[in-house]
């Protein structure tokens, strides 16, 4: 009977399984948490690491006004390389919120998934059965990246807003479209990529011109409103792109690209991730899903061009388009879904280890 009823209610299906999967995130958690840290971690505490720091301090104090020169870990550098749109909320929420600001933010994390994955859902039955749907649906929900969605990152809200985006792009409804991809432009940097599979869509449709243009700048309008403030607070619109270079991004080095290279290709997870979704861009492309491919690209590419693997596992593990890759290459073939599933989950339960351990390939 329950299992009738699941088949015919994708929504309680999606319920069922995002339940347990978080269920399973904290179970593995503890384990991690008496494992590494003999059981003194706290859930929240301990998701909290890297770039959950610079989240906390533009919620806590805002912007800085200039770049640090303390603490001496962080001399050097500011907070302008993180966008706006994901703290705001989070502080937003925080005066109604009864718990406090790291757990606030992973809650939050968690609503954008499951709305992520209903539409992520939407989005595959426009183009598979929904067996395959359901299978994509399950990959996302066991993405072994979900440690970023325990934390205060924003790969969650970025997550939700791409899939929307494309879900209403794919409809025929590019005002709306364009507007989440604004959202996206103010929620990371590679957010104004949207305008990429934006401006393809409307290519292949042959539509009207001048409306093109409205809506380009309607989907970079965060990043144009986040260039305008960083003028302001930072006298520099370009502010977050130059404080990178704080953190090594400082581009291909042609005098010593023998050493950098080996350093990019000995960065095994990150590499081997940025090898896979390249693949799996051409792999959508030459399927005719070149919206998919080509933002997926675009994504990814900015991190490559910086010269450093750094963090390009997560930048590809976070995409909604790799995913969707998964589902195209693993349509027609019950082994290759069982495959790519079971691993998801095995990795899944793994990088919660990781993490709590503070493995450096996570960062």
């Amino acid at each position: 009977m329950v299992d009738k009823y699941l088949k015919s209610n994708w929504v309680l299906f999606i319920l069922l399984l995002f339940i347990i999967s978080r269920v399973i995130m904290y179970y593995q958690f503890n384990v991690a948490n008496i494992l590494l840290l003999n059981g003194k971690g706290v859930f929240a505490s301990t998701m909290c690491k890297w770039d959950c720091k610079w989240y906390l301090t533009i919620i806590n104090g805002g912007y800085d006004s200039a770049i640090r020169t303390s603490p001496k870990i962080w001399k050097g550098l500011a907070n302008w390389a993180f966008f706006p749109l994901y703290p705001s909320l989070v502080a937003l929420v925080m005066k109604i919120s009864p718990f406090k600001t790291v757990l606030t933010g992973i809650i939050l994390n968690q609503i954008f998934i499951f709305v992520a994955a209903i539409y992520f859902y939407k989005l595959l039955r426009l183009n598979f059965d929904d067996v395959n749907s359901r299978f994509g649906v399950a990959l996302l929900i066991f993405s072994p990246f979900s440690v970023y969605f325990s934390s205060l990152y924003t790969e969650g809200l970025f997550i939700m807003l791409s899939i929307i985006g494309f879900y209403y792009l794919r409809t025929n409804n590019s005002l709306i479209a364009s507007i989440f991809g604004g959202l996206l432009s103010a929620t990371r940097p590679v957010g104004i990529m949207f305008t990429v599979p934006l401006f393809v869509n409307f290519i292949r449709h042959n539509k009207s011109r001048f409306k093109l243009v409205i809506l380009l700048l309607v989907a970079a309008s965060g990043l144009i409103a986040y260039m305008i403030f960083l003028q302001y607070k930072a006298g520099d619109f370009l502010a977050f792109q130059h404080i990178q270079k704080g953190w090594g991004r400082k581009g291909w080095d042609f005098a010593n690209l023998g050493s950098q290279l080996y350093a990019m290709v000995t960065d095994y997870h990150n590499s081997v991730m940025f090898a896979i979704s390249v693949a799996m861009s051409i792999y959508m492309y030459f399927k005719k899903f070149y919206e998919e491919a080509l933002f997926n690209l675009a994504c990814i590419m900015p991190g490559f061009l910086t010269g450093t693997m750094m963090s390009e596992g997560r930048f590809s593990g976070t995409l909604f388009t790799f995913y969707f890759a998964l589902v195209v290459l693993a349509e027609k073939s019950w082994t290759t879904k069982i495959l790519v599933l079971a691993t998801s989950v095995v990795l899944y339960l793994s990088y919660y280890i990781y993490w709590v351990g503070h493995s450096n390939f996570l960062i």
